[in-house]
C-alpha cells in the first residue's frame, strides 16, 4: 500500500510540475503579445476612427485591405461611422492568439484584443483580429459593436 502511494503522490506532482509549467508558458506568451500589440493598437485606433480609409489603408493586410477597398466594405465603413468620432477608449484587451501553418501562405499568428471606446455619439466595443506581420501587426478585421446603431 504503501509503494501504490508512493507511485500515486510521484504521477500528482508530476502532473503540478507540468500544469504550473504550461501556466508559465501560456502567460508569458500572452505578456509577450499584448507588449508587442498594444503600442500597434494605441497608435492605430485614432486613424481608423477617422473612418477615411486614406487614413488607415496602410494598417490592414492585403486580405483585410481587399475587404475595406471593395464597395461593400465602404458601405460597412459609412455605416459604423455613425458613431462618430473617437473621443478616448480604454486600454486593449487581450482575448486570444492562434498559430497556423499552411503550405500555400506559410505561418500566421494571430491575436484578438477587444477595446471599449468612446465615440461622440456614445459608447462602443471594437474587436480587433491582428495578423503579426515583419514590422509588427495589421489589421485583418475590425469589428465595430455600439447601441448607437440601435438607435439608427
Amino acid at each position: 500500500m504503501g509503494k501504490f502511494l508512493k507511485v500515486v503522490g510521484a504521477i500528482i506532482l508530476t502532473i503540478a510540475v507540468l500544469v504550473v509549467n504550461l501556466m508559465y508558458w501560456a502567460s508569458t506568451e500572452t505578456q509577450e503579445v499584448t507588449d508587442a500589440a498594444t503600442p500597434f493598437i494605441e497608435e492605430s485606433l485614432p486613424l481608423f476612427t477617422t473612418w477615411d480609409a486614406t487614413q488607415f489603408e496602410h494598417l490592414f493586410t492585403p486580405d483585410g485591405l481587399a475587404a475595406v477597398q471593395s464597395d461593400k466594405g465602404k458601405k460597412i465603413i459609412n455605416y459604423i461611422s455613425k458613431v462618430g468620432k473617437l473621443k478616448t477608449f480604454e486600454p486593449p484587451v487581450f482575448v486570444k492568439s492562434t498559430s497556423s501553418i499552411s503550405t500555400t501562405s506559410g505561418s500566421r499568428e494571430i491575436a484578438i484584443f477587444t477595446v471599449h471606446a468612446q465615440f461622440e455619439n456614445g459608447a462602443g466595443d471594437l474587436t480587433l483580429k491582428l495578423v503579426r506581420s515583419e514590422s509588427g501587426y495589421l489589421f485583418e478585421t475590425v469589428n465595430v459593436n455600439s447601441d448607437v446603431f440601435l438607435e439608427q
